[in-house]
Order: C-alpha cells, then structure tokens, then sequence
C-alpha cells in the first residue's frame, strides 16, 4: 500500500509542477479547459522527470511532508472523479478495492451491472474465487450487489500477498502495472477488456448486450 501510495503522489507533483510551471510564465490562471489542456500538462509533466529528483532533494522534511499532504489530497479528488465515471442504474456504487480495481460494464438497458474484482501484482483475495470471476447487481438480485461479504457493496478485498491462488489468473493486473497504469494505458486497457467480455459470454452473457466497459480504482 505504501509503494502505491507514492507511486501516485508523485504522479500528482508531476501535475502541481506543471500547473505552477505554467503560472510562473505568466500565462492566463483562469483555469479553462481550453487554456489547461491534457495535451499542454501531459507534455509539461514529461519535461519535469529529469529535473525533480534533484530539485526535491533541496527541500526539507518538513516541506516534502507539507507537499505530500496536499498531493494527497489532489490525488484523492483525482480517484473521486475516475469512480464518478461509473455510476450502476439503481444500484449503489460498489466499494473498489484498495491495491485493486473493478471492471464493471452495465447491459444497454441498464438492468445489469457486472463488476469484477481485480487485484495489483504483491496482492491477493480474501477469500477464494477461482470460479468467481465477477459480481452482479439487477433486479434479479433486488438490487443490491452479490458478494462474498455480509451485506454492503464490498465486492472484495486485495491484501498483501507474494502469491496469487485465490483468484483467476485473469484477477490480477499484469506485473509492474497497477489498476491505475492500466487505466492510463489504451492497448492494456483493452487486453483486460476483451477477457472480461470473453468471461461474459462463457457465462451466458452476450457481447452484443453490453454497454462501454470502466475501470475502477482503488
């Protein structure tokens, strides 16, 4: 948990970097996604990876701290918005996984939602499920989100582990890519994509019915 946890607040000073790295140059603030765009941050964070090593080891302990709280809670509205992406239709939003994610997709008529659990390389299941590749929520279910758990939208939990035998070897995202690398990664995206649609339809569910697939993570 910890390596994740750096791992993305970095990712998050490589955008306040940028953001602040634009100010000084006394470009408009207002903040318009015109003016901020994926583009202009994507190429401003690549051109501070050789320098923020070397910068950040002038800091203090007190200011790496101060900044990675702040990161942090950038970091936290970042994965607020990436969750908002998925909202099931008369369903609650299940519980994602922390070291993991969920890929859900909903049938077009949005009576069915599938979600199936997925944890980061050095993590585990709690409990087996081999032969559980994923979770569902309809009316056929009244509702509310199948799991191994007692009650509430915890659909699974990712523990740390050096080996993986309680999931499929689908339930695990690839070595040195976490959920977040994936979601990130277009091609690895839809590697994970095709196996859960495949995964739909051994169980009875035809790809025709589906509606676009999303990543969630923890």
């Amino acid at each position: 948990m910890k390596s994740t946890t750096i791992s993305r607040t970095w990712k998050m000073l490589f955008l306040l970097f940028a953001f602040l790295l634009t100010r000084a140059h006394g470009q408009n603030t207002s903040c318009s996604s015109s003016e901020f765009s994926f583009e202009m941050f994507s190429k401003k964070l690549q051109d501070m990876k050789n320098c923020l090593e070397t910068v950040s080891d002038t800091w203090t302990t007190y200011q790496r701290a101060n900044l990675f709280n702040q990161l942090q809670t950038l970091t936290d509205i970042i994965q607020k918005k990436q969750n908002k992406e998925f909202l099931p239709a008369n369903c609650t939003a299940p519980t994602v996984p922390k070291d993991g994610g969920l890929l859900c997709v909903s049938v077009r008529d949005k009576t069915k939602t599938y979600c199936k659990p997925m944890c980061n390389t050095g993590y585990d299941f709690d409990f087996l499920r081999r032969s559980r590749l994923f979770e569902e929520c309809s009316a056929t279910t009244q509702h509310k989100w199948t799991t191994q758990y007692i009650g509430g939208n915890r659909l699974a939990i990712c523990n740390k582990s050096k080996i993986k035998v309680s999931g499929a070897p689908s339930a695990y995202f690839p070595e040195d890519h976490d959920c977040n690398k994936i979601k990130s990664h277009e091609q690895l995206l839809g590697n994970i994509t095709n196996i859960f649609q495949s995964e739909l339809k051994k169980a009875g569910i035809p790809e025709g019915i589906l509606k676009e697939f999303s990543l969630l993570c923890g």
